[in-house]
Parts: structure tokens; sequence; C-alpha cells
């Protein structure tokens, strides 16, 4: 097994899972909005596995908003292999139906489900399958919870092939491969992959999976406007060091309509290393905070980006959100960004005592 053995909970957990599915007459699946290639493929996975266990059993991917261009070639092959997906948005009343066990993949927060999660407690039971470090549910009652989150694994798609192994479910080859997508989409290509991550690729391809043809699906041309978007970001970023610990730190404010994971990426490329990008989430009225890290040690021994200070932002203006120590994002009950961007810069000045600077050049052509 590609995962770590844990103690028995784990092992129960499935079987609970199992036995919600064949107790059930209508699966909802609902990834996280704007689906990754990592949501995406286990979104349609579960769908299919669970199509196999129970035949006639009406099972539905219900996406919020959209998805990735790199989830173009991934969506071909789940509709080639009678997985319906759905792209909502905007909710559709009948989408809920009585009883529904619902099953949320990838979702960190229930924020991250953008309007669905005002019909979410319709459904009857909630199952949740993810692998973020940190999570917000509080809206959700826990009675009605199955989690299943492994926070010693790089991707939910590692999660899915455990499962699939253990329900001795076949899938196709073109599903092994869209699994590997999911994988490096999460580890940035094994940048961040964990031992599960490598183990899983290894066993995947011992399936019969092609490493190749598996990246070939999540290549893709980036549009001009995610150009655009990127040089909108360095342009309008303010930059500050920060003194934690008798170490020195960057970080890189910015807001942007689109693309933020981008954007906070490419503000860690130019240097910094700490990214925070924000943008307007107008059908919620609210902002969407991303932060991405330098893969360096030394920044998280006297920080922790989610909860010394997203946690903060959430606490006092509401919302939720989640993710790890490298990466992640909230969404926040406020509609105007520099707001949210005041109180970031705040609670940063008070994690550090004070012992912040902002960094400034004069342009050139200037003066």
């Amino acid at each position: 097994m590609c995962l770590k053995e844990l103690d028995s909970t784990w092992l129960q957990n499935l079987e609970k899972l199992r036995k919600l599915i064949l107790s059930s007459n209508n699966i909802i699946i609902i990834p996280h909005a704007n689906a990754d290639p990592d949501a995406l493929a286990s979104s349609c996975i579960i769908a299919y596995l669970i199509q196999k266990l129970k035949e006639g059993l009406e099972v539905n991917v219900i996406v919020p908003e959209g998805i990735g261009l790199e989830c173009r070639k991934i969506l071909e092959i789940c509709s080639k292999n009678n997985v319906n997906i759905t792209v909502i948005k905007r909710v559709v009343s009948n989408i809920f139906k009585e009883n529904s066990l619902c099953i949320l993949i990838d979702v960190a927060s229930i924020e991250q489900i953008k309007s669905l999660k005002n019909y979410i407690n319709q459904c009857n039971k909630i199952v949740v399958i993810d692998h973020h470090a940190f999570h917000e549910y509080t809206s959700v009652s826990a009675e009605s919870m199955l989690l299943l989150i492994r926070f010693d694994v790089s991707s939910t798609s590692e999660i899915i092939f455990d499962i699939v192994k253990r329900f001795s479910i076949s899938i196709p080859k073109e599903f092994l491969e869209i699994l590997i997508t999911g994988i490096l989409w999460d580890t940035g290509h094994f940048a961040r992959g964990t031992s599960s991550a490598f183990r899983c690729v290894s066993e995947i391809l011992e399936l019969g999976a092609d490493y190749q043809n598996a990246k070939r699906l999540i290549t893709v041309s980036r549009p001009p406007h995610a150009k655009i978007a990127k040089i909108k970001c360095i342009l309008r970023h303010r930059g500050f060091k920060v003194t934690l610990n008798d170490h020195d730190i960057y970080i890189g404010f910015s807001e942007v309509g689109a693309y933020e994971s981008e954007c906070a990426s490419a503000m860690i490329s130019v240097g910094y290393d700490i990214a925070f990008v924000v943008s307007e989430e107008e059908s919620l009225h609210a902002t969407r905070v991303i932060y991405r890290t330098r893969e360096d040690p030394e920044i998280f021994r006297g920080i922790d980006i989610y909860n010394d200070i997203l946690k903060q932002l959430i606490q006092k203006y509401g919302g939720g959100g989640g993710g790890h120590k490298s990466a992640g994002g909230a969404i926040i009950n406020v509609s105007d960004v520099n707001i949210v961007l005041a109180e970031l810069l705040k609670i940063l000045s008070n994690l550090v005592k004070g012992k912040i600077v902002e960094l400034e050049e004069e342009k050139v052509l200037e003066g």
C-alpha cells in the first residue's frame, strides 16, 4: 500500500464509507470551486468507483464555478467513461435531493464550495475526503460528517488510489493516468512530494499507466490574460522585510482579479519568502486570500501562516479556509480587498512586534 497504515480507525471509516454508499440512492460529489487536476481527478474516480459498487445508483459530480485549463483533458476522459460532471455558476434548486449523500473532495473549508455552502446542510450525510493540514468545517453539524482526512500525503489523489485498492475496484488505464496528474499537480511535479506520492506513482505505473501521457494531460499553453495577471500582480505589489527570531523574512502583498495562485507563485519566484494575493469574490461579497511560501524550514520556525495570520482574519470577519504550511487560502467575509490587506499587515506587524520595514526602491525612468 502506498499510504502508511494508520490505526484501525482509518479502515473502520472506509468501511463506513462503503456502507453509506450501498445504503444511498442519490450521491452528490463536490470538489472545491474552480477544480484543479487533483480535485477533478479524485472526484471523477470516486464517482466511477461508486457506480461500480452499486449499479443503478444516481451519482453526480457538481463543480462550483468552473475548472482550470489543465482539467480539460481530464474532463474528456471522465465523460468518455460515463462519469456525469456538471459545472454550475449558480445553484439549481433540485441539486440536493432528499436524503442525499454528499461527498466533498479536496475541500478544506465549506467556504471553498462557494454558493453551494448555503445548501450543504440539506445533505443527509457529508463525507469529506481531503489531505490539507488545516480545515474549517464549523458551519456543518459534526454528527452528520464522516472525515476521511490524511495529513501525511501530498494530494487527495493518493487517498483515492488507496480507497480504490481497498475496495478492490479495477479502474481503466486512463483513470490511473489522471490520478498521476492529480499527484503531479498538487506536488508541483514532486517539488513538494512526500514519500507517499512517490510510492503511489510507482504503484500506479506498475499497473500499466503511462507517465509521459499523464504529464501531457496537464500540459497546456497559458492564455495571454494569465501572463497579464502576473504582470499586474508584480506591478501592484508591496514588499516588506520582517525580522522574526533574528531571521529576516521577505513578504509580498498584491491584488489581482484572477490567477491568484499563479501570481503568488510568481512572487515567490521573484525572491519573496511569503506571498499573499487577494481578490474580490463578487458573488459572495467576500475576499479571497491565497498564500504561498518558499520551501525553507527557517520560515516556519517562528510563523505559521494559516494559524497565526489567516485564522485571525477569519475570527474577526468570518469565513473559512484551509491549506498546508507552504500553500493555502481563505474566503473572508469582507468585500473590500483593501480592508483585508490592511488587516493582514496589522496582524503581521503585531506578530513580529513591529519589526517590519517596507521595501522601497526608486523606479527606472523616474526622477
